[in-house]
């Protein structure tokens, strides 16, 4: 592991911010119930503060690191380990490569947790789990059930293909630089195949995102971008739903019944 008082100052361009409090670091490892026979993927390692730990009680671990300075100094702190560093935009990094099972373990940028949370779930086939630090209120969002301000696509998204929970609440002051927001620490585990498979996915996110860009109106009037109303409020009435119902209180099965009709 890189010393944590080495002088790398954190990347803003980045999004860098270093875990540096132990006790944290000791219960994300102890909540990600890991075992000596598999391989755990690492998002982002910066300065090794979980690396170490997560090589100690696996098989295998392989980390992608964007940074050149951090990516060579920890080739070197993990030279002759089971841990393969890997230089690399974990965006850009082909996960065809990757062997099948992994679980992932990451502290994610803010700036970028969305498009690899994305990405993550379209190779979801190489992944059973994936645990994640990320900032409190987006960590909510993720989580978030019906009848919730919070609750919105990207909840809808994430919980289609996984199951998420909020494991535990983290202090800024427990990452350096201290991020103006807490953060939480975020389990998703993936699902085979979706508790309510909908025909065509693609329809479903559309439907998805036009009732939530519009999450003031009712959902009948928030379709309208995508039908007439009179056909909206029929095809709402035949899925069950009331048509005069916002976004935030319809659940995910309602809204696969709902494309499946249309």
């Amino acid at each position: 592991m890189i010393n944590q008082r080495n002088p790398l100052f954190p990347k803003r361009s980045l999004g860098q911010n270093f875990l540096i409090n132990p006790n944290v670091v000791r219960r994300i490892i102890a909540s990600c119930d890991l075992n000596k026979a598999e391989t755990v993927l690492e998002i982002g390692p910066g300065k090794g503060a979980l690396t170490r730990y997560l090589s100690q009680g696996a098989f295998k671990v392989i980390a992608i690191e964007k940074d050149d300075q951090l990516a060579m100094q920890l080739k070197q702190a993990f030279k002759n380990t089971n841990v393969e560093i890997i230089h690399a935009d974990v965006l850009k990094y082909p996960f065809d490569k990757l062997p099948n099972n992994i679980k992932v373990v990451g502290n994610l940028p803010y700036n970028i947790a969305t498009p690899i949370i994305e990405k993550t779930l379209n190779h979801r086939r190489k992944f059973h789990a994936f645990y994640m630090t990320v900032q409190l209120e987006y960590g909510q969002r993720i989580a978030a059930q019906p009848n919730s301000k919070r609750y919105g696509s990207l909840s809808c998204f994430v919980q289609y293909h996984a199951d998420a929970k909020i494991l535990f609440k983290i202090k800024n002051s427990a990452f350096h630089p201290a991020p103006k927001v807490q953060s939480c620490f975020l389990k998703l585990e993936f699902l085979k195949i979706p508790r309510h498979a909908a025909k065509e996915e693609d329809l479903l996110f559309k439907i998805i995102r036009a009732c939530f860009g519009q999450r003031r109106k009712t959902v009948e009037n928030a379709l309208s971008t995508l039908m007439d109303k009179e056909r909206a409020k029929a095809l709402l009435l035949e899925s069950g739903i009331n048509p005069k119902l916002r976004a935030e209180n319809i659940c995910l099965e309602k809204y696969v019944q709902l494309s499946d009709k249309i």
